[in-house]
């Protein structure tokens, strides 16, 4: 990451804390799903519930943020969605029952998810194309890695306080964000008020008919999928079949969260050697290959220190994934980058979403079944990039060359 001055670092690491924040508000209060489900008299699957309203304002939110930051700006929009987020967290404190719960959660991920999608859009803005991947690495290694460390975050508060301090450390993050972003994040659109014959729709629809731009969304999406399968079922896998304590299961995590952070920091060094379509599909053919073995490991049973060890370079290729098919998705759109990454996070957001829900759907308390839907994620899009679609550009280049 050499390259940038002392104020370009402040901006990264602004935007990092913006992208931190959504992933962060997901995964830190599920340590204390148990004693939600107490304090409403309620049961496990209602406090679930939360994280799918959740989800829901992620993916409506990123469509408001995005239009209204090429309209007004990106830094009001971010001001005025953290103090949504704020507003929203702390009513989440003093919520009387699980269903006043899940509408102020689908009003914070409304809030929250702001700052993810105005973030990509400041990258494309102020820093120069050839830096782009570098920063988008960054900000794909915080979208992995975030997910990962929040329950250990979440049960260090849960140590201190109760239920309710989860959602008063969002409050806090989200305020000391808004104070972050109010001092040092400059104003980067250069085109606020511009006038559009175009509506807000389509715009979207203009976007949405770049077939670039559509095939890279969905394949973020892939590997944003098959981050959250695994995720999703880490716990299942490391302590449930492996047996190891919560300690180890830390570890293990962490241990593959490290490897997130090396695919990531490496993105930018193996774009010199080749172009960024070409590493999205050698990161795929990886993830493919990887993912037969993975099978394979799980239906012969074998020792699950060798799963885990394939594991780790399953999830390895993800860390280039998220970052390439980010810039290749929304470079293109300089004009209304604001748009163009709100309709990306929400494609993103919707195939991860398909992913999850196939592999809760063919989850039947097997390895076996987890080994399928890792694979499903890689042939799903290891398919899609050997289509090789032909793109209508000014470049009229294939999508992988």
């Amino acid at each position: 990451m050499r390259g940038f001055n002392f104020t370009q670092w402040i901006i990264i690491i602004i935007l990092s804390l913006l992208t931190a924040l959504e992933p962060l508000s997901i995964d830190l209060y599920l340590p204390a799903f148990l004693l939600i489900s107490d304090a409403f008299g309620t049961t496990i699957s209602a406090v679930q519930m939360s994280l799918s309203t959740f989800l829901a304002g992620f993916a409506i939110g990123q469509l408001l943020w995005g239009p209204l930051a090429d309209r007004f700006g990106r830094k009001k929009p971010i001001l005025l969605s953290l103090l949504i987020f704020i507003a929203a967290s702390i009513a989440c404190i003093y919520v009387k029952n699980i269903q006043q719960l899940w509408v102020m959660r689908f009003v914070q991920a409304i809030g929250g998810c702001g700052g993810v999608v105005i973030s990509r859009a400041v990258v494309t803005d102020y820093f120069d194309k050839s830096k782009t991947l570098k920063i988008f690495s960054l900000l794909a290694l915080i979208m992995g890695v975030a997910p990962i460390i929040a329950p250990t975050i979440g049960n260090l508060v849960l140590s201190v306080f109760s239920w309710k301090g989860s959602f008063a450390t969002m409050a806090f993050l989200g305020a000391l964000l808004f104070v972050l972003t109010l001092i040092f994040l400059p104003e980067t659109n250069q085109n606020i008020g511009a006038k559009t014959d175009k509506n807000v729709f389509q715009n979207y629809w203009g976007i949405l008919k770049v077939k670039k731009f559509l095939i890279y969304s969905i394949l973020g999406g892939v590997a944003n999928g098959a981050l959250m399968v695994y995720v999703a079922n880490g716990p299942f896998i490391i302590m449930e079949q492996g047996g190891f304590s919560n300690t180890m299961f830390s570890l293990i995590f962490g241990f593959n969260a490290l490897g997130l952070m090396v695919a990531s920091s490496v993105t930018s060094t193996l774009q010199k050697r080749t172009s960024t379509a070409k590493l999205v599909k050698q990161a795929l053919v990886f993830m493919f290959a990887v993912s037969v073995v993975l099978l394979a490991c799980m239906f012969m049973e074998l020792n699950i220190h060798v799963i885990l060890v394939v594991l780790f370079f399953y999830v390895f290729p993800i860390g280039i994934l998220l970052p390439t098919t980010t810039e290749l998705a929304i470079t293109p759109f300089a004009d209304n980058s604001g748009t163009a990454s709100a309709l990306f996070g929400s494609i993103q957001l919707a195939v991860a979403f398909v992913c999850t829900m196939v592999s809760n759907y063919i989850s039947n308390g097997t390895l076996v079944m987890v080994g399928l839907a890792f694979f499903l994620c890689s042939m799903f899009g290891f398919i899609l990039v050997f289509t090789r679609v032909k793109i209508k550009e000014n470049t009229n280049k294939e999508l992988v060359a």
